[in-house]
């Protein structure tokens, strides 16, 4: 047998066993004599052997040690390990509260509290979020009064981290035992399946959602930098039909400030998207709350915010007497949508640090390898980068090209033919060119134009491609940041492209398409960037700190200033009211606006089925598909064995008083 003591320090009481120890050989030794006058007139009794009497005394001495020591044992909280190893079972309730099932199913979601077991027995809570004391016991009564308090996650958690957390649990409080775990979910299609292991009792308890059909929007092309008040232009949106049947003549309208602009009717089957126009102008108010309405009857993403307003100038670096220079400068001269700055090298290594925007290189080789990975960075902190080459490229800087810029699947190489080469036009619905095509000198059909090439690449998002199918302009994500590449020295007066008239189109589309205000609308992630304004003085973070305020509704979120901008954090646990409008503001100033919406994966109402969760899991004896109601909640045989040593005490306790009691009543008989 294994015991454990949960207070050990009571063991020293066992040393107290010493007292009756003593009493008795003190017992043993003491005598007193009785005088009587005359002893002849007494009648005789037959009396008792020293060996009985000894044995007497010694059962009752064993008794009151006996009683002693159990006493002891019993508040030192004796656990028996080996019981709770072979016969115990703890109860782990995994709830999974993302947004789409506790927001998106809430009916579903109140009828799983209604089904739980109603007693005092033992379970262990855990929630995406892990926020709850998850580590405290509790009983069923106790979830019962915790359930309305319980808060949405704004994530689903893996579910490896999930069974990593309950056997963290086991291995910390529950050793050997059997775990039984209840995992309910509505087991979205977009999450991993669970993976549990072969000796963990495990009641997979699906939730059901109703077959539905949900519009969402899945993304704005508002073009936003290109917006000039009076001035009508196209909003363009995406939207996907995230549902499990198909929408028809369901309705998407257009709101700002509350006022209804137009609407479009819907007909999207199950997973298909498309895009919505609709026509807008800007008047003379610098920020304009617009949202997207949809009809269905998934309520809690319904609702799509986000700002229009009138961006400030993005800044264009060119580098002073590079190849290229005077043609690229008047592309950005004089428009009021951009800030050019023309700098030497010098300067702009020395302030790169503190610029945000659009460089134009077309060359590389004058650059150090330290100034190479400097750049690097600076487009990785969210900035845009464009490579021109100007000649031939050699592997030397081949290699440093690919070892700064190179990433996500692309690497570069030299192009061994540098001949001008056909480009083929681009498609017309690539959201690249959508605003460029919507201009009126392109709606007539485009011209092909043909460019030489430096370099080649695979990777990337073509913009342009060559007939033969090889790159001539693609775009790189790096961090956070963009790189543009093009194949070849474009700015020639002799190439083709130059003299076309998507050359400045597609220099304005790449410059706009970058550095924008992320702060103007955005969907939940883990971390999210809030840009400053540019009139904004950083003096201390006590006047820094950024407040969101919401009506009476304000919040602080986990922040640090980065230099000029704010990184904060979600909260991992939401209100139900967190998606809409907010105003961010410092010391009580309003300084920016941000629009909030629930992360678009919530969206995705499609479940696996419990035939098809079964088999999943077919195979698998110790995982099975239950309804909540059915479960019975597994009680833990208890391993503390303080009782049953409280009760051993008053046993021997008891029976040693019997001795006494009975050696008087023989005594006076």
């Amino acid at each position: 047998m294994n015991i454990s003591f949960g207070q050990p320090i009571f063991l020293w009481g066992l040393l107290s066993i010493g007292v009756p120890i003593w009493l008795h050989f003190i017992h043993r030794r003491s005598t007193s004599t009785i005088f009587f006058s005359d002893i002849r007139v007494l009648k005789g009794t037959p009396t008792q052997g020293k060996g009985f009497r000894f044995l007497h005394d010694l059962g009752l001495l064993l008794f009151r040690i006996l009683a002693l020591v159990a006493l002891v044992l019993a508040f030192s909280e004796p656990k028996n390990v080996e019981l709770l190893n072979d016969h115990s079972s703890k109860t782990y309730l995994y709830l999974d509260n993302h947004v789409g099932f506790m927001e998106g199913n809430r009916t579903a979601f109140n009828l799983v509290e209604t089904e739980l077991p109603r007693s005092s027995k033992p379970v262990y809570l855990l929630l995406n979020s892990f926020q709850s004391a998850d580590f405290e016991i509790k009983t069923w009564n106790d979830i019962h009064e915790l359930w309305p308090g319980l808060k949405m996650s704004k994530k689903v958690a893996n579910p490896k981290s999930v069974m990593d957390r309950i056997k963290e649990i086991q291995m910390e409080q529950n050793r050997g035992s059997v775990p039984h775990v209840i995992w309910v979910s509505d087991f979205p299609q977009s999450n991993p399946w669970p993976d549990f292991p072969k000796d963990f009792k495990v009641d997979l308890v699906p939730v059901k959602r109703r077959s539905l059909a949900n519009i969402v929007v899945d993304s704005v092309s508002n073009n936003a930098s290109q917006m000039q008040r009076g001035q009508p232009f196209n909003l363009k949106v995406r939207i996907k039909n995230r549902g499990s049947i198909a929408a028809i003549d369901q309705k998407m309208s257009l709101y700002l400030d509350d006022f209804p602009i137009s609407a479009e009717k819907i007909n999207l089957k199950v997973g298909e998207s498309k895009w919505l126009d609709f026509g807008i102008s800007l008047a003379d108010k610098k920020a304009i709350k617009a949202k997207l309405i949809s009809d269905d009857a998934v309520l809690f993403d319904n609702v799509y915010s986000f700002l229009i307003e009138k961006p400030e100038p993005k800044d264009v670096y060119v580098l002073e007497g590079m190849p290229g220079e005077k043609y690229l400068s008047k592309v950005f001269a004089n428009d009021s949508l951009f800030d050019l700055h023309v700098v030497n090298q010098q300067s702009l290594l020395a302030n790169l640090s503190n610029l945000k925007g659009f460089l134009i290189l077309s060359e590389l080789n004058k650059f150090s390898d330290e100034s190479i990975h400097f750049i690097s960075n600076w487009v990785k902190s969210g900035n845009s980068f464009v490579l021109i080459p100007n000649a031939q490229i050699n592997n030397g800087m081949m290699g440093r090209i690919n070892s700064n810029f190179s990433g996500q699947g692309n690497s570069f190489k030299q192009e061994v033919s540098s001949q001008a080469m056909a480009v083929r036009l681009p498609i017309k619905n690539t959201r690249f060119f959508n605003s460029i095509l919507e201009q009126s000198s392109f709606k007539k059909k485009l011209e092909m134009f043909n460019s030489n090439s430096f370099i080649q690449w695979n990777g990337g998002i073509p913009i342009f491609e060559y007939v033969n199918g090889k790159p001539f302009l693609s775009e790189f994500h790096l961090g956070s940041g963009s790189m543009f590449v093009f194949s070849g020295d474009i700015t020639k007066e002799a190439d083709s492209f130059f003299k076309h008239g998507l050359f400045l189109p597609v220099f304005h589309e790449m410059a706009l398409s970058n550095h924008i205000d992320r702060w103007s609308a955005t969907i939940f992630s883990q971390t999210f960037e809030i840009s400053a304004p540019k009139t904004f003085k950083f003096s201390n973070p006590e006047s820094a700190w950024l407040t969101f305020v919401k009506g009476k509704q304000s919040w602080i979120p986990e922040q640090k200033w980065a230099g000029n901008k704010w990184i904060c954090a979600w909260p991992d646990l939401l209100e139900r009211n967190f998606s809409g409008f907010w105003q961010l503001s410092t010391k009580d100033k309003k300084t920016l606006n941000l629009a909030v919406n629930y992360p678009l994966n919530e969206s995705e109402i499609q479940s696996f089925s419990s035939e098809e969760i079964q088999d999943h899991y077919r195979g698998n004896p110790n995982v099975r598909v239950s309804r909540m109601k059915d479960i019975q909640a597994d009680g833990a045989i208890s391993s503390d064995l303080s009782f049953y040593f409280f009760m051993a005490s008053l046993c021997f306790f008891l029976i040693e008083m019997a001795i006494v009691f009975y050696d008087r009543f023989k005594f006076n008989l």
